[in-house]
């Protein structure tokens, strides 16, 4: 019995020794995967899902192929395989690798040896066409906007050589630069340029007699230059009622029939106070001009009757006279060379009659001063400006601005220092000054008549019966 129970237990203890070596072989031994797959072992009551056969899933994808519209088969689609060129690149065209000629527009900082610099041309040749075009044309002169040909040529090997230029300063004539041998040449060469003359009449209001022209539609620079002329024979804003007026104006076009320049003045006449007033502008052979009126008579040196003290501001106020007074500064008695003028800081300052400008500048106790020359023997000046507009040795007109009212020097306010000097000495400019009217003589006078001749056979002349070609809408 008990060989038996021990018996009993060994085998026991063998079997497990046996299911333990079992385990670890299947636990540490490479996964088998077997090659066939029974059938029976994947049911669906097994819970497992069936794998469709490999032929199913070819079909299947052959079906979505001719659904899908969007997928395209592989024997449809082709492949170029022709060998392809290499693509070049395409470099930039320099300036007058295809035509010789360019043109640039001159821009703020340009200058000429900027421009051709800028374009590849050499220093040799920059410098001398520069110092060509310095003969016939001041280089400073260059305006913004201003169109610059320029003639040049490239080589095989692209070398650049400059050939000329060509610029158009004024609309009257050109400068052309060109190349000679080894140097350059510059020229001015006309531009021809039709003229049409045109006769203009209306009425204007003598309260606002620039507005009037412009309305009656002349050009601001020959509406300016009019009432300017026209101020120096006789008082516009003193007519009562509208003023007939009556202008020559040349206006000049190019070949293409634009307008270039600014229009010319020839002739104005106006109708004032029952009389006709006739202004002739004539430029003599020397390029010279000056408006004369039918006799001959320099118009420009025609006195104006009364004082000249009329001309310098439009509107004044005598604020201290000429003669003996207490300076209004220290106090003392002393002479007064001239008379003082009240006057806002800004206020146009004129010219009381045409000269010569003497002086220009800061000037002792007078501040900022003008002196001006009329004849040999008649001065005016003007002191304690705030802004001169004239040069010294410049020639001026009557009645253009010279500079602008102020307090500078020895003041206690704002104003005009008038004088009016005869001899180089102060006298009183309330008296009555007169400068002797100039008239043509010799040829002068023999070419004014021809001039004024074909200007007569122009004109339509005034009349108070003349109807008006444009009448401005009158003012209340």
């Amino acid at each position: 019995m008990v060989v038996r129970k021990s018996n009993f237990v060994s085998i026991c203890l063998l079997a497990l020794a046996v299911a333990i070596s079992l385990t670890e072989y299947v636990m540490y031994s490479p996964s088998i995967i077997p090659e066939v797959l029974d059938e029976d072992l994947f049911t669906k009551d097994s819970g497992v899902i069936d794998l469709p056969a490999e032929q199913d899933l070819v079909a299947k994808d052959q079906e979505i192929g001719q659904d899908d519209t969007d997928t395209i088969a592989d024997e449809d689609v082709k492949i170029d395989e022709t060998p392809q060129p290499p693509v070049k690149e395409t470099a930039p065209k320099l300036p007058f690798s295809e035509s010789n000629e360019h043109t640039v527009v001159i821009e703020s900082g340009d200058t000429l040896g900027s421009v051709l610099g800028g374009l590849g041309f050499g220093n040799t040749e920059v410098y001398q066409a520069s110092g060509a075009l310095s003969k016939v044309f001041n280089l400073r002169n260059l305006k913004i906007g201003q169109e610059l040909i320029i003639r040049g040529e490239r080589d095989a090997d692209g070398n650049l050589t400059l050939l000329g230029l060509e610029i158009r300063p004024d609309y009257r004539f050109r400068i052309v630069v060109e190349k000679k041998g080894a140097s350059f040449t510059a020229k001015k060469v006309d531009v021809p340029v039709k003229s049409v003359i045109r006769n203009i009449s209306g009425s204007m209001n003598p309260n606002s007699p620039l507005y009037s022209l412009k309305q009656c539609g002349i050009k601001g620079n020959i509406a300016n230059e009019a009432i300017r002329v026209l101020n120096q024979v006789v008082n516009i804003r003193g007519a009562k009622g509208n003023v007939d007026f009556e202008f020559l104006c040349k206006y000049f076009y190019d070949d293409d029939g634009k307008m270039v320049g600014q229009p010319e003045l020839l002739y104005v006449s106006i109708l004032h106070g029952g009389k006709i007033y006739r202004c002739y502008k004539f430029r003599d052979t020397d390029n010279t001009c000056e408006y004369v009126d039918s006799n001959g008579m320099i118009i420009s040196t025609i006195a104006r009757a009364g004082s000249m003290l009329a001309q310098p501001l439009s509107r004044m106020k005598i604020t201290s006279r000429f003669g003996l007074r207490i300076h209004p500064i220290t106090g003392r008695l002393r002479g007064h060379s001239g008379v003082d003028l009240e006057a806002r800081v800004g206020t146009p300052v004129y010219a009381a009659a045409s000269g010569v400008v003497a002086k220009a500048s800061n000037y002792c106790g007078y501040g900022k001063y003008v002196k001006l020359n009329h004849t040999d023997k008649v001065g005016t000046a003007y002191g304690h400006l705030s802004r001169i507009t004239v040069r010294s040795g410049q020639r001026v007109n009557q009645g253009q601005v010279i500079g602008y009212s102020g307090d500078t020097g020895v003041t206690t306010g704002p104003h005009v220092h008038y004088e009016v000097l005869m001899y180089g000495r102060p006298i009183n400019p309330l008296a009555f000054v007169k400068q002797e009217p100039r008239k043509l003589i010799g040829g002068k006078l023999a070419r004014f008549n021809r001039f004024k001749g074909n200007v007569n056979l122009q004109i339509v002349g005034l009349s108070r019966s003349q109807q008006k070609a444009v009448q401005p809408k009158k003012y209340s």
